[in-house]
């Protein structure tokens, strides 16, 4: 129990990388999965999480041992990669935070019955967001998003329980929508797509696990493999818990559900508040610590991956702590407003760019992170198992498989 306790203590990058990656993709994605398709696509779910597996857990391992992170590991494989990495961040980054922010922020303005716009309530969010980042010590920044995890885990297993023998009035005669359509698959594509995050997050925990090591913290090889199994393995589950939470209530019941995610976190919470008070409370709860706790990582990670990038392509000695970062915060933090104020009406559009480009560049990036842990210059007691080689085989040939669907899909090829 002892050893336990201080595995428990160690948790930090990837329990932060977990954070980021349960949000939209859970709360949202998974939700409309079980609640459309009810519990049919928890097989999807599973495979996203099993395929890509391999290509986070190569990040964190690549990290650990060689003690930097996976960009200066991309650059070494050559300038393209690195140059790559950048422009998908730059592409994308002010889309994902703005995405999530908007989300964040009309869970915030239901909650409170806030009588505010969109706008003002994502800047209040921003701005909350940038004050912990800028002024809450790393170990204690460690600990709230701890604490924020912690309460998403607790309240989605009490949802989860207190759902599961409720009674759905099903609508006559209703008739379960074809995953086998052109509707279909274009939500089982974004649904993997993003389950558990895009393959370019894989980053973030290295910048993480470096940042900690900058700060006189010491990660070891163990403490970093339980990290990251621990992480993932409640990230998996969490995507599972809210599918089966959306096939509890809304399966079956012929709800239509809006396409855009912060209408759709609305029409959740009230659809929750049906059940009871106690429900749109503990929703609303599960809701905001789930997509907080993205936004919050989101915004901490983006300036530092942009200042890793931008020190390696200029050749320029990088600044880890995160007040010498804030030129990068402000920059992220002023774009995702400008996203939000100008664009906000287009964020669906954005959002399908963003994940465009990270289906495509997806089997690139898990061919990289598999060359760097393969590479003749990792230590060969460091290298994954042979399982885990052939488990990665197959996640790329999964990954080639589904940006194939996916063009085939877009381009109308398929229906």
């Amino acid at each position: 129990m002892i050893n336990f306790s201080k595995k428990l203590k160690s948790l930090g990058p990837c329990l932060l990388w977990a954070s980021a990656a349960i949000g939209v993709s859970h709360i949202v994605q998974s939700t409309r999965a079980g609640a459309t398709y009810g519990y049919i696509l928890l097989i999807a779910v599973l495979l996203a999480n099993l395929f890509k597996y391999p290509f986070f857990e190569f990040a964190t391992r690549y990290t650990a041992v060689r003690n930097e992170t996976v960009l200066d590991g991309y650059q070494k494989l050559g300038k393209f990669a690195i140059y790559l990495f950048t422009i998908l961040t730059l592409l994308t980054m002010f889309t994902i935070q703005a995405g999530v922010t908007r989300v964040t922020a009309a869970i915030f303005k239901n909650w409170l019955q806030l009588d505010l716009s969109f706008v003002y309530c994502s800047v209040l969010i921003l701005t909350l967001c940038i004050l912990i980042i800028l002024f809450l010590k790393r170990k204690y920044f460690n600990n709230f998003i701890k604490i924020l995890v912690s309460i998403l885990i607790l309240s989605s297993i009490i949802s989860l329980f207190l759902t599961t023998n409720i009674n759905i009035d099903n609508l006559n005669g209703f008739i379960a929508p074809k995953i086998i359509s052109y509707t279909g698959i274009t939500f089982l594509i974004a649904l993997v797509g993003w389950m558990p995050s895009p393959i370019d997050l894989s980053a973030w925990s290295s910048i993480w696990i470096m940042e900690k090591r900058d700060q006189g913290e010491i990660v070891s090889y163990d403490d970093n493999k339980f990290d990251f199994n621990f992480s993932y393995i409640w990230t998996t589950f969490l995507a599972c818990v809210f599918l089966i939470l959306g096939a509890n209530v809304f399966y079956g019941s012929g709800e239509e559900f809006a396409p855009n995610s912060a209408m759709f976190v609305d029409q959740l919470v009230q659809l929750y508040a049906s059940l009871g008070l106690w429900a749109k409370q503990l929703i609303l709860l599960t809701a905001f610590s789930t997509m907080f706790s993205t936004t919050l990582t989101c915004l901490d990670a983006f300036p530092k991956v942009l200042s890793k990038c931008f020190s390696l392509i200029f050749s320029i000695e990088e600044t880890i702590p995160r007040r010498n970062n804030f030129p990068f915060l402000s920059f992220v933090a002023l774009g995702t407003i400008v996203t939000i104020f100008f664009f906000g009406a287009q964020m669906k559009s954005l959002v399908d760019i963003a994940t465009i480009l990270s289906f495509l560049t997806a089997p690139f990036l898990a061919i990289l992170n598999y060359k760097l842990v393969f590479s003749d210059s990792f230590p060969t007691n460091y290298k994954p198992n042979s399982f885990l080689k052939f488990l990665s085989i197959i996640g790329i040939i999964f990954l080639i498989l589904f940006t194939i669907i996916f063009i085939s899909n877009i381009s109308g090829l398929l229906f």
